[in-house]
Parts: structure tokens; sequence; C-alpha cells
């Protein structure tokens, strides 16, 4: 048994689908409105770490490239043997960086 071909569907009007869809694009866009609004009022806050870390990268930004010729000079007491580390000097100042991060 064949069924007549009159539109969208069995015995579909052609115009009330047609308004359906329109109808549904429009929902859609309005959708994507609002959430193109919520997107804008959207704000950012930074932990407390992460403006440390920012902090922190500025001043590294600041700080002059590598002594080439320092790195030189270490590396060569390094291999000689007369390199020798400061345990309380280290400590100290690895306390007074974790310090300037807070």
């Amino acid at each position: 048994m064949a069924d007549k071909i009159n539109g969208y569907g069995r015995g579909g009007d052609v115009a009330s689908t047609r308004a359906r869809n329109v109808a549904r694009t429009d929902r859609e866009a309005a959708g994507r409105a609002a959430e193109a609004r919520r997107s804008a009022d959207d704000e950012v806050r930074l932990t407390d770490t992460a403006t440390s870390l920012r902090r922190a990268e500025a001043r590294l930004r600041e700080q002059a490239d590598i002594d080439a010729a320092r790195v030189e000079a270490v590396r060569r007491r390094v291999e000689a043997g007369e390199y020798r580390v400061d345990a309380d000097q280290l400590a100290e100042r690895l306390l007074r960086f974790e310090r300037s991060l807070t």
C-alpha cells in the first residue's frame, strides 16, 4: 500500500512543520544569545598562589640574562673539586625567596 507524499510526514502539514522549525531555530538563537551574555558577565578570580606566581614571573622577567662568565667559572671550580656549598647561606637564601612569594 502506498502513502501519498504531502509534505514532511504522514498527513503532515508543510506550513505547521515549517513553523515548528522556525520556532525551534528562534529558541536556539535565543539560547545562544543568553549564553553569550552570561559569558560576557563572567569574571576571573585568581587564587593567592596564582597571584604570587604572577609576581614571581614578573620579577624573573626583570632579571638580567644568564652571566655566562660566572657559569663558566663555577663549572671550572666544580670540575676541579674546589666548589663548596655553604649550607647555612643556601638555607637562608631559600627562606628569603620563599618569604618573597607571600
